[in-house]
């Protein structure tokens, strides 16, 4: 096992990254831009590498300036995390070259599955099933073609990068032209590679992913979650199991996923996301050459540390078990908190927390980084942590979010938290009655709970009237109209 690992990121996963490495007793070395300097992270961590700038290409993205200082503070190993430069085929083979091991897969393994063409031509090798459409990317003439034969509604993907970018629905013949050049363009500017290519798009499914570890020995799964509740192909809530699909099923879905990985000879954390259609055909989306925001819900169901095991893989330290003893139990919801105002178009709210308090029970997780008087800056993504919910049943799990995020007091900018106990609350939640596109399409079903704005109106409007003060408990006058304000707005922040 190491004695040194750099942790190649910022935020909640780097502290969940260093967690692991505390309790192993490895030291751990962090990045840090400017505006980063006082987080969590930074003030746990054994040693730190500033960073000259706080935009992402002078800060976490930097990697000709991180790495020899790494090599020389002598880091053997470094996690990417997720985002920035963990799906990097550049940085992954920069990191081979100062001779530092790569906590993830090989250099190979990120070539064929980071760019979704060569990915599905490993799938159809596999004999993972694929939705209809081209296998390669060809001239926009040749791929309206195709999109007229397969019919629409059909999707235009960009073939490098991922995070929903480069990705337009085409839902008439007349659009496909237009969409395309957007898609081109979008790529080209996200990963800097026009390409795309078409595919069939479902206009009802579920999103399964299912979590792969590749070892020298073979590659074993975790279980699937569920993560078919997204916002604009963001993923918002995730589950483990799937509740939607059979036993089973979800063995196939294992099948095809461990085939895949095994094909392509995959090493390390990665994760093979696949689309079901209404009738229950699963269909391959694309891998995740990297751990994912998701994986504490695989870890309640399993009792085992993720992290861990991309260490030992790493390492070359073998793993003590094998697929028959990786056992499921119980269910796992993950909620995902944002820095965002989800009631005005999901604007970004960067700024200083002035409070916040992480709900505490059996059976909750929270990763987060954010303090009281923490920065959540617009440098970078909005993520302020995860609020993670376990149960015997799913129902149990439910409950328990729900209550934790009624709980959750965080105030001093808006936060996706109240949208989201809405959407744990829907019917449509707990009886599974939700695809992918459920939020698009059901915008007016989640709003604002306007009762308190109703009662500050009808307070301010009396104190106009009046010309009076409302005595507080502690013996001082507090304006009604401003103490009914203040308490609007910091319930819709919580």
């Amino acid at each position: 096992m190491y004695n040194s690992v750099l942790v190649a990121n910022r935020g909640e996963i780097a502290l969940r990254i260093m967690l692991t490495l505390k309790s192993l007793g490895i030291e751990s070395v962090i990045l840090s831009s400017p505006v980063d300097r006082r987080t969590l992270p930074v003030k746990l961590a054994d040693k730190v590498i500033e960073l000259p700038g706080n935009l992402p290409n002078e800060s976490y993205l930097n990697y000709n300036h991180f790495l020899p200082i790494a090599k020389e503070l002598g880091v053997e190993a470094i996690h990417p995390g997720y985002g920035f430069l963990s799906e990097n085929i550049e940085f992954r083979k920069a990191v081979d070259k100062v001779g530092i091991d790569f906590i993830g897969p090989t250099s190979e393994n990120m070539q064929v599955l980071g760019e979704k063409v060569s990915a599905r031509e490993a799938a159809k090798k596999a004999g993972v099933p694929l939705l209809p459409g081209s296998l390669e990317p060809r001239e926009v003439d040749e791929l309206f073609e195709i999109a007229k034969n397969i019919g629409f509604p059909v999707l235009i993907k960009a073939s490098a990068g991922g995070g929903g970018r480069g990705i337009r629905l085409v839902n008439r013949e007349e659009d496909f032209m237009d969409m395309a050049t957007l898609a081109m363009q979008e790529a080209k500017s996200a990963f800097g590679n026009p390409e795309i290519f078409v595919e069939k798009y479902l206009v009802s499914a579920k999103h399964i992913e299912v979590q792969l570890l590749g070892t020298e020995k073979g590659v074993l799964h975790f279980g699937e979650r569920d993560c078919s509740m997204q916002r604009k192909n963001q993923k918002l809530i995730e589950e483990a199991p799937a509740p939607s699909i059979s036993r089973e099923k979800a063995k196939e879905i294992h099948e095809s996923a461990v085939s895949l990985g095994e094909t392509v000879r995959y090493q390390n954390a990665g994760t093979a996301e696949f689309l079901l259609d209404k009738d229950g055909n699963h269909y391959f989306m694309e891998v995740n050459t990297r751990i994912q925001v998701e994986h504490p819900v695989t870890e309640f169901i399993t009792s085992e540390d993720l992290i861990y095991r991309q260490l030992q893989v790493a390492s070359g330290e073998e793993l003590e078990i094998e697929q028959k003893d990786i056992k499921f139990k119980g269910h796992a919801i993950e909620a995902r908190i944002y820095a965002e105002d989800p009631y005005n178009g999901f604007r970004p709210s960067p700024g200083k927390i002035s409070k916040i308090i992480h709900p505490r029970g059996v059976g909750l997780r929270v990763d987060s980084h954010a303090e009281p008087n923490s920065d959540i800056p617009n440098f970078y993504d909005s993520m302020i942590g995860k609020l993670i919910s376990y149960g015997r049943s799913r129902e149990m799990a439910r409950t328990k979010l729900s209550i934790a995020l009624a709980s959750y007091k965080l105030t001093g900018i808006h936060t996706t938290v109240p949208y989201l106990k809405q959407i744990i609350d829907s019917e449509e939640f707990r009886t599974l009655k939700y695809d992918t596109k459920f939020l698009e399409n059901h915008m007016e079903k989640f709003k604002p709970d306007r009762s308190l704005e109703l009662i500050a109106r009808a307070v301010a409007a009396y104190k106009q009237a009046t010309q009076t003060a409302m005595p507080s408990t502690n013996g001082k006058t507090v304006d009604e109209n401003m103490f009914w304000k203040k308490s609007y707005w910091g319930y819709m922040r919580w």
